[in-house]
Formats: C-alpha cells, structure tokens, sequence
C-alpha cells in the first residue's frame, strides 16, 4: 500500500482520520496519523499510527511523500520541523503567501468580479482612528487580523455622542467614552485588529447567521462543495459560532423561511462563490491548497458579503463528506501530482471496499445529521452550562 501522512496536534487520531483511513483503504492508502514532534529530521522516519482491523498501531515508516497537515501544526515551536518537511516532502498547504482578512479584502476590492462581496476594512492603529471609523459606519466589527473560527470578535456601535454598545459572545454592554478607551488598550491596541463596517446578516427573528461553504479538492484534483449549511447565533450578539451555542440549517429551507421569493438567486449565488473563490485564492496565493471555508454574510435585500475564508475550518458538521472527498483526492495526488502508478488490485476485491464505503457514507451522514439535530434543539442550549460545568470537573 501507499502511504499518505495526516498531520495535526492532537494525541490521538481523530474521528475524521479514523473515517478518512477506512475509505483510502479502499484505495490501497494507508493513512500514517502524525503530529509534528512524531517527525525524526536526523533518520527522516516517523513514528506515527495506522489503522489495522479497526484498531490504531504505531508503525516507524518514511516520511509520507504527501501529508495532509492541518495549518495549526505551524507553530514557532515546530519551525524546524515544518521547514525540514517543506523541503522533503509535498504537503496539502506549505502556509505559503498566507493572506490576511485586510490583505484579502483589499485585493478583491479592486477585482470587479469579486468587490461585489467586499466589506469595507480598516487597520485600526489609535483609539482616534476607531472612533473616526465608528462615526463613519456607525455600526462595526472588530475581528482579529490571523483569527480563526471566531475568536476574539466584538461588535461595536455609536449608541450616542459619548455612549457606545459593545457586544462579544452572548453579552452585550453600554460603554461610556472612557471605558470604551480602557478597552481599546486593554484589547485591541497592538494585538493586529481590524475594524470592518457591520453587516446585518441576521434571521427574521433577529439572530445572526451566515452560510459556511466548504469547499475540498476532489479525486480529480478539482474544486467541489463538500457542503454549504447555514450557521445560526442563536442568542449571539454578533458570529453565528456553533461552538457557542448556536445552530446549524440546510441553506434552501432555511432561504425559503428568511427571504421568500428570492431565495433561489441566492441559493444559486452561494452556489457560484463556491466556485470561483476557491480558484482566486490559490491564484493568489501561488501553492498548492486543499481545502477552504468561506463564510458569506446575506443582508435583508439578499445581497451577499464575504466575511472571510478560512483556512482550518471545522469539519465538525461534515466529518464523512470530508473523508470522502480527502480519500479521493489523496489517490489523485500519488498519481497525478507525485506521479505514483496505481498498483493493480482484485476488482472484487476493490468493488466489495467501495460498497463497504458508501455505506459507511450513508451511516455517517444520517450521525452527522443526527448530531446536528440535537445541538439545534432548545434542551440542547439550555444544558450548555451544564456541560461546561462537567468539563472543568472532569479536568481537575
């Protein structure tokens, strides 16, 4: 067998590797679960895990000559690591030209095809420059430069000449000038902040939302939808963040539910920024890339804003589409990218896995839906606090 390497820094593999080492095995793959400080610069080997008979085993082996690596394993800690296995072997993202929110607006603003979905962006440097752009936009938001899924997101706006409302998570609160100045030193004043004006994206019922569309390279090396779903902030002041408590919605009802008569242009305006941002950022960014989600923002007439992409997102809501995709695209990269021949296998032999993996597809698909039923429902959010409560015991 083949051996493709899958990098990320958790201990033990997880659910997504699991699934995604079935389905390679499928096509003579065996997936090498890695984290960075499994890697042996002086051997060139590693000491990694496969999946034999249901069960994870360590196995030393080469360097896989592709890994699939998540962008959190480059980390100061592992510089060395990652440079050594930038100049020995083919990763999924080298973290090459990375763009940041600001860099990625600007450069779309000035491509005619994309400043559609623009969102005017600002670097704040001094607590004048935010007070300048709050009484310019009124309402805005303020989003850290390099954050990912979420974190470190306030809303802010101009209740008055010198009262301000400042909202992050679930909480929102009334600010006078100088606690709003307290804040911009204590929060946001050199720690890479940008200032956006505000969108309203949010539900008939006055929650935010946005619609995440994953997108994943597929076994013919091309662009595919994994999937698009609608993120809902259910009791949120700003981001739809699942992990917040909100929940999650198939796009067309919920387009049906919100925008009436135009939802099918929107439907099929998402549809179309699958497509094409995708090919913009590997074109900007000049490497080879895997995967990405976009997080587009709707306003009340139906317009749409690209809030950001992300480059690590969560795979949470579609752990079986992403193994399928991964497995699909891990087989064209030995071929196609590594120039690796397909070794001949028994045809029954073959037939027998991939029935194996479609239905190993279906039944994660129908857990996965189960699963988001359940995060969506009202006992759900009103034990969030209870759950949170179990961890820290559980972690003492």
């Amino acid at each position: 067998m083949q051996e493709i390497g899958f990098m990320t820094n958790f201990n033990q593999p997880t659910e997504l590797a699991t699934i995604t080492a079935l389905i390679a095995k499928s096509y003579d793959i065996d997936l090498i679960y890695l984290r960075p400080k499994d890697v042996d610069i002086d051997s060139g080997m590693v000491r990694g895990k496969v999946l034999n008979n249901g069960k994870w085993k360590t196995k030393s082996t080469k360097v896989p000559r592709f890994i699939d690596i998540s962008p959190y394993c480059f980390k100061k800690s592992n510089r060395e690591i990652m440079d050594y296995l930038k100049d020995n072997t083919f990763l999924s993202d080298n973290r090459e030209n990375t763009l940041s929110k600001q860099k990625l607006q600007d450069i779309l603003e000035e491509d005619n095809n994309f400043s559609h979905l623009v969102i005017p962006t600002q670097k704040v440097k001094t607590f004048e420059e935010l007070l300048n752009y709050l009484k310019l936009y009124k309402k805005t938001v303020l989003k850290p430069i390099r954050g990912l899924r979420g974190k470190g997101v306030h809303f802010l706006e101009v209740e008055n000449e010198d009262t301000f409302r400042l909202g992050y998570q679930t909480e929102m609160k009334i600010m006078n000038l100088q606690e709003l100045e307290e804040f911009y030193y204590h929060t946001i004043h050199r720690k890479g902040y940008i200032l956006q004006k505000y969108v309203s994206s949010r539900t008939t019922q006055g929650d935010p939302f946005d619609c995440r569309i994953h997108v994943e390279k597929d076994g013919s090396g091309n662009w595919s939808v994994a999937k698009m779903y609608i993120r809902i902030g259910i009791g949120q002041s700003i981001i739809s963040n699942v992990n917040q408590g909100g929940g999650i919605s198939d796009p067309k009802p919920f387009l049906k539910a919100n925008f009436n008569n135009n939802w099918s242009e929107i439907y099929d305006s998402l549809k179309e920024v699958g497509k094409s941002i995708p090919k913009k950022m590997e074109e900007l960014r000049n490497t080879h890339i895997m995967y990405m989600g976009m997080d587009i923002g709707i306003d009340r007439s139906g317009k749409l804003y690209l809030f950001e992409v992300n480059d690590g997102p969560s795979t949470i809501a579609l752990i079986s589409e992403v193994a399928y995709h991964r497995s699909n695209y891990y087989s064209y990269a030995l071929r196609e990218l590594l120039s690796i021949p397909d070794k001949d296998k028994n045809s029954s032999q073959l037939n027998q896995l991939q029935q194996e993996v479609k239905q190993l597809r279906l039944e994660n698909k129908q857990k996965d839906k189960e699963i988001n039923q359940i995060k969506s429902s009202t006992s759900w959010k009103m034990t969030r606090l209870i759950r949170i409560v179990g961890k820290l015991f559980k972690n003492k």
